[in-house]
């Protein structure tokens, strides 16, 4: 007689033999693995968080900011006369890219060219310029497309006034002169300032218009 056919039959789990432990195994398998995911996900959030916290410190650590400074230097007699500086300086801990820098007075933009200053000094203190023949001792350092970097400073204006009549008309113009740029750090985040009381406007990037007056 041919012997019967053997089945191989697949493994099956075997159970403790009690309904109620099997269960609790199941049970048990089933919140292990529930727990394993939740701790996962939660990990996955924690990482993500180190990360963003991470990408804010390397952002604070790269931050420009942009004040202005006008000190007024007095002689030492104590004559009203002596020297007025404009002067822009980069309180921030990270290094300023000045994409676009504008100086206006009484709404008008000016460059620092020579003839730019000229322009400006005739507007504001025509006056008070002393006579054709004597050269006004005045200077000026493009800020457009400079780099700033921390804690460091650039002096855009220098006038010695040697003269009280000069030097007052100096004075009297600032409350007419208003300056505005646009800077980026080196991971390329932008900002706007009016050099005002405020906060610098964050902006995607820094435009210039065709043909602006620049300094």
């Amino acid at each position: 007689m041919m012997p019967a056919p053997e089945h191989n039959h697949g493994a099956h789990a075997h159970g403790t033999g009690h309904k109620w432990l099997d269960v609790i195994v199941a049970v048990s398998a089933i919140f292990i693995s529930v727990v394993s995911l939740i701790v996962s996900i939660e990990h996955g959030r924690t990482m993500e968080k180190m990360v963003e916290q991470n990408q804010k410190m390397v952002e604070a650590s790269t931050l420009p900011v942009l004040t202005e400074d006008t000190p007024v230097e007095h002689n030492p007699a104590g004559i009203h006369k002596g020297n007025i500086r404009l002067i822009v300086k980069n309180s921030g801990i990270g290094p300023a890219m000045i994409d676009r820098f504008e100086f206006s007075y009484k709404g008008k933009n000016y460059d620092a060219s020579v003839p730019g200053l000229t322009s400006l000094l005739n507007a504001c203190c025509a006056q008070a310029l002393p006579k054709k023949e004597t050269i006004l001792p005045a200077h000026t350092s493009t800020v457009t497309g400079t780099v700033l970097p921390a804690r460091e400073s650039v002096t855009m204006l220098t006038i010695e006034a040697q003269s009280e009549q000069l030097m007052q008309a100096l004075e009297n113009a600032q409350a007419d002169i208003k300056m505005t740029a646009c800077y980026c750090s080196v991971l390329d985040q932008c900002w706007e300032t009016t050099f005002q009381n405020e906060r610098p406007k964050p902006v995607a990037q820094c435009q210039q218009k065709t043909g602006a007056t620049l300094w």
